[in-house]
C-alpha cells in the first residue's frame, strides 16, 4: 500500500483527492517525522496526517505515551505502538482533536486492520459521548458522534443514540477474516457497514436506516477507543478503552457519503501497490506512392558476321607463280611503246600465289609518260596536232615464273552471330512502393493498482461459523 495508491484510487473515482480528510498510513510510519505534544504533564507521540489528505496540517493523531519525557514518548511510539508497519491498538489509542466542524452525520471511513490473536469486542472508531442536562427538573439526555467496532463474535457493529435512546446495529451476514478492509458510510438517513473482498472482487454490505439528524458533531474521535462504550465500564468511560489484539494498517476518513461500490474502488489502493510505466513507441511503414519502371522485351535485334577461322583447301596440283625483278630503267621517246608491269603480290600473298600482268602502253600513258601536258611540235604544229620529243625513264623488269611450293590454298571462314538487345515491345511495368515511417502507437503511460503479496490473511477462515472462535468459545 502507498500514498500514491490511495491517491490513484481517489482520482479514478472522484477525479481529485479533496474528499480525503484523514489518512494514516502506518506502513513505514516509523521512518517519518514523529512529533510530540505536552498535554497535562503527559507526553504524546504525534502521528502526522499523511498525503494525499487535503490538509496534512489538520487532524494529526496523538498516541498517549508511557513516560514523562519526550524521548520516552517517542520510544514508546516507535518501539511499542508502531510494530511491523502496523499500529498496535492494544497498546494505545490514537486521539484526533479539532473535529468539531467535521460532518459526523455525513462521512465515510475505511479501515485496513487485522486480528493479532483471539477475537474480542472492541471499538475501531469511537466518537460517542453522551451528555445530559436538567430542564424544569427533567433530565434531558443527548449524544455526540457514534462508535464503530467488532463484537466478540467477530461482527461489525454501529453504536448510536437518537430520540429513542441507545441502540446497536450489527452486520450479522458479514464474515470477517484475519485481515479485513472494511468501510463505513453514513448520510441521508442511511448507514452502510461493508467488507471488501478483493480476492473474489465482491462487496459485502448491510444497510440500515438511521436518523442522521440526531447525530451531533464531536470535538474529537478515537481510533481504538471511545469516551463511552456499551461494555466499557470504568475504562470505557475514561476515553482510554483499549482494543484487544487488533493492529491497524491504515485508516481513511472521507467527507460526505461514499457508496460502498465507490469505496471498494478507492480501497484497492490500501492493499495494492501503485505502478506507473511508459510504454514504448511503435512505428510502422506507410505506403505513400509507387515508382514505376517500364520493362521492354529483349531478343534478337540482328546478325553480324565474324571470322570463325581458316581452312587450307587442297587444289590437287601445283600452281604457276611469278615474280618481277627490277633491272633498272630505260629511256623512251614520246610515242614509243613499252610494257607496264603490275604485280598482284599484295592481293594474293595470303594464299601463297604470286603473279603479274603486263600492259603495253605509250610514253604518254599514265604516270610514266609526259603526263599532264601536251604541246604540238614542228612548223605549224599548233595548226596540225603533233607530238613533242620527250625522253621518259621507264622502270624495267625481268619476269620470273615458277611453280608454287604447295598444292593448297588457305581460305578464311566466316559465320553469322546473333545480336541481342532491347526491343521496342513492352513486356510489363514494375511498381516499387515508396514508404514513410509513421507512429503506429505513441508512447503512452499506464498506471494503476497491482494487488500482490500473501493472500492467506484475507481468506475468511479465521472466524468460524456460528461464532466459534479460535479459543473455543461460542
Amino acid at each position: 500500500m502507498s500514498e500514491k495508491g490511495i491517491g490513484f484510487g481517489l482520482g479514478a473515482v472522484f477525479g481529485e483527492t479533496k474528499r480525503l480528510l484523514v489518512f494514516y498510513d502506518f506502513s513505514g510510519m516509523s521512518g517519518r517525522h514523529i512529533g510530540n505534544e505536552l498535554d497535562d504533564s503527559l507526553n504524546y507521540g504525534v502521528i502526522e496526517n499523511c498525503e494525499p489528505a487535503t490538509d496534512t496540517g489538520l487532524y494529526s493523531g496523538v498516541v498517549v505515551g508511557f513516560g514523562s519525557s519526550v524521548a520516552a514518548a517517542k520510544h514508546f511510539t516507535t518501539g511499542t505502538f508502531l510494530v511491523n508497519d502496523k499500529a498496535n491498538l492494544a497498546k494505545s489509542n490514537i486521539k484526533v482533536t479539532g473535529t468539531d466542524n467535521l460532518p459526523y452525520a455525513k462521512n465515510s471511513t475505511m479501515f485496513d486492520f487485522q486480528f493479532n490473536g483471539d477475537v474480542s469486542d472492541c471499538v475501531l472508531f469511537g466518537s460517542l459521548e453522551k451528555t445530559s442536562t436538567t430542564i424544569n427538573e427533567k433530565v434531558i439526555t443527548g449524544a455526540k458522534g457514534y462508535n464503530i467496532g467488532i463484537t466478540d463474535r467477530g461482527k461489525l457493529f454501529y453504536q448510536g443514540f437518537d430520540g429513542k435512546g441507545d441502540f446497536i446495529l450489527t452486520a450479522d451476514s458479514i464474515e470477517l477474516a484475519k485481515r479485513n478492509i472494511i468501510g463505513f458510510s453514513i448520510g441521508g438517513n442511511t448507514l452502510n457497514l461493508s467488507r471488501f473482498d478483493y480476492l473474489n472482487h465482491q462487496v459485502q454490505t448491510e444497510s440500515f436506516d438511521v436518523a442522521t439528524s440526531s447525530i451531533g458533531n464531536n470535538e474529537e474521535f478515537y481510533l481504538g477507543g471511545s469516551q463511552q462504550y456499551f461494555r466499557g465500564g470504568a475504562a470505557g468511560g475514561s476515553g482510554e478503552f483499549k482494543t484487544s489484539s487488533v493492529s491497524l494498517n491504515s485508516f481513511c476518513l472521507f467527507s460526505g457519503y461514499v457508496p460502498p461500490s465507490a469505496m471498494f474502488s478507492v480501497g484497492s489502493g490500501l492493499i495494492g501497490d501503485y505502478f506507473y510505466s511508459v510504454g514504448a513507441q511503435t512505428l510502422k511503414k506507410q505506403i505513400t506512392g509507387y515508382n514505376q519502371t517500364v520493362v521492354y522485351k529483349t531478343g534478337i535485334t540482328g546478325y553480324d558476321y565474324e571470322t570463325t577461322g581458316s581452312i587450307n583447301i587442297s587444289t590437287g596440283r601445283y600452281m604457276l607463280t611469278g615474280n618481277l625483278i627490277g633491272i633498272g630503267t630505260s629511256n623512251y621517246q614520246e610515242g614509243d611503246r613499252y610494257f607496264l608491269y603490275r604485280s598482284f603480290d599484295s592481293a594474293l600473298s595470303d594464299s601463297g600465289v604470286k603473279t603479274f600482268v603486263k600492259e603495253e602502253v605509250g610514253a604518254l600513258y599514265g604516270d610514266g609518260g609526259s603526263g599532264y601536258q601536251y604541246t604540238p611540235t614542228g612548223e605549224g604544229a599548233f595548226d596540225t596536232l603533233g607530238l613533242r620529243d620527250i625522253d621518259v625513264a621507264v622502270n624495267m623488269y625481268a619476269e620470273q615464273r615458277g611453280i608454287s611450293g604447295v598444292a593448297t590454298v588457305a581460305v578464311q571462314l566466316f559465320g553469322s552471330r546473333m545480336m541481342t538487345g532491347v526491343l521496342s515491345g513492352i513486356s510489363g511495368v514494375i511498381q516499387e512502393p515508396r514508404y514513410k515511417t509513421v507512429i503506429d502507437q505513441p508512447a503512452t503511460s499506464t498506471s494503476g493498482i497491482k494487488l500482490g503479496g500473501l493472500s492467506e490473511a484475507l481468506k475468511k477462515n479465521f472466524i468460524y461459523y456460528l461464532g466459534e472462535r479460535p479459543t473455543g468459545k461460542s
